[in-house]
């Protein structure tokens, strides 16, 4: 991250930002004392290498099998009895898996069964609640779905974690934690987590809120973008996060995986119609390896962004209290609509989806709540090509880096993050 401050107080009165007076919070407010002491349930991911691998793969298919067992009987109406009210289905699943189970020589766990049929009932229910508000509408609607063995993440749920630390222990094995496990966990419920060859263990972790807004309200504007993750602009000081992150690391990771995938669908080529035990060793040995170099990119790609996240969401509540973010519609910026050519190019494209704008938000969010500041939703229209000194729009700003009028010349993206500030500071 840069940080870019100015080296003489000398800035014209059309560049000089300050707060209002409404911006000033009091320190005896009940709202601060309400918050104070007050304690939230999160969740803490810890990653784990468990002994018996195997084991824990079977707990994860007979998770997704009871879960897509139980979707199917919710698509095909076969859910309630003949008063209408929901059949019981988990002792019929539960008997078809294990059976299934047997057959095939693996592991069988009634809790893990249990804990997929119902998780598919949960799922169920949320989707008719979403629906019934959408009654009357023409598109929206939401439909449950099965989980599909070919993604990168599966995961089961256990009732509660024992003190021993090991779920399930002699179901699945022992495990060992690279982080110790909060005491509030112990004989709660837990999640186990596969997420491109690595494993993770979530647990329930109480965390006090920790309310810091007293006296003046420090305010800043973020403006998200693709050449440079995040640009934030405060009273006093800019901050450049990620600058050519997408470009320099990101996405050289993803071609060497676009590579990676390329030579293991040749292969598979040449094995058309036969299922992966009964190809030759040596089409065997070389897949499993394409899959773990994949997995292993990924997982830099991923722990690369996380870690920006992590660093900018941590920097911004620690200096500010209250955080302007604009919506960044990238769904909308992607989807070609009727056929038509996207206005941005597909390489970046696919930069921005890396960056995964919308996990930031939520993360920041998370950080903002547990520290007691705020993160206020805008909307970000005229502050990429608006001229904050003036308020003039450059219609031929294309995709330049600077912008420029009036003697001024000023970085885009630090231009855009001001336009933010002003335009919600001064509603």
């Amino acid at each position: 991250m840069t940080r870019i401050t100015p080296v003489s107080h000398s800035t014209p009165k059309s560049l000089s930002v300050s707060l209002p007076h409404s911006a000033i919070a009091t320190t005896g407010s009940d709202l601060l004392k309400d918050a104070k002491d007050a304690k939230i349930v999160a969740s803490k991911k810890i990653r784990f290498y468990p002994e018996n691998k195997q084991a824990y793969h079977d707990a994860l298919m007979l998770y997704r099998r009871s879960y897509n067992l139980a979707v199917e009987r919710f698509r095909n109406d076969d859910y309630k009895d003949a008063s209408g009210k929901f059949i019981n289905m988990r002792p019929a699943i539960k008997a078809q898996v294990e059976q299934e189970q047997k057959e095939s020589g693996r592991a069988y766990n009634s809790i893990v069964s249990d804990n997929g049929t119902l998780a598919a009932a949960t799922t169920f229910k949320a989707v008719c609640e979403h629906n019934k508000k959408l009654k009357g509408a023409k598109e929206g609607f939401a439909e449950i779905s099965f989980k599909s063995r070919k993604g990168s993440r599966h995961s089961f749920s256990i009732d509660r974690l024992p003190k021993g630390l090991n779920p399930c222990v002699q179901a699945l094995g022992k495990i060992h934690l690279t982080e110790d496990v909060p005491a509030e966990a112990i004989g709660k419920s837990c999640v186990i987590t596969y997420d491109k060859g690595r494993w993770f263990i979530q647990v329930q972790q109480h965390i006090e809120l920790n309310p810091e807004i007293q006296g003046k309200v420090r305010c800043v504007g973020v403006d998200p973008g693709v050449r440079t993750f995040a640009t934030c602009y405060s009273e006093k000081e800019a901050l450049i996060a990620g600058n050519n992150v997408a470009k320099t690391k990101l996405f050289p990771l993803m071609k060497q995986v676009d590579s990676l995938i390329s030579q293991k669908q040749k292969i598979l080529n040449t094995q058309k119609g036969v299922k992966f035990p009964d190809m030759p060793q040596w089409a065997r040995d070389r897949i499993i390896h394409f899959n773990r170099e994949i997995d292993r990119l990924k997982c830099k790609k991923d722990d690369i962004v996380l870690d920006l996240h992590n660093r900018l969401a941590f920097e911004l509540v620690s200096n500010y209290d209250v955080v302007f973010l604009p919506t960044f519609e990238t769904r909308g910026m992607v989807t070609r609509k009727d056929k038509k050519v996207r206005t941005i190019r597909r390489n970046t494209c696919r930069q921005m989806l890396d960056l995964n704008h919308y996990q930031f938000k939520k993360r920041l969010k998370w950080y903002a709540k547990k520290y007691g500041k705020h993160v206020v939703d805008c909307n970000e229209a005229y502050t990429s090509k608006t001229q904050s000194w003036s308020g003039t729009i450059d219609e031929k700003l294309g995709s330049s880096k600077v912008i420029k009028g009036e003697g001024f010349t000023v970085d885009r993206d630090i231009n855009g993050a001001r336009n933010v500030f002003l335009k919600c500071l001064t509603r």
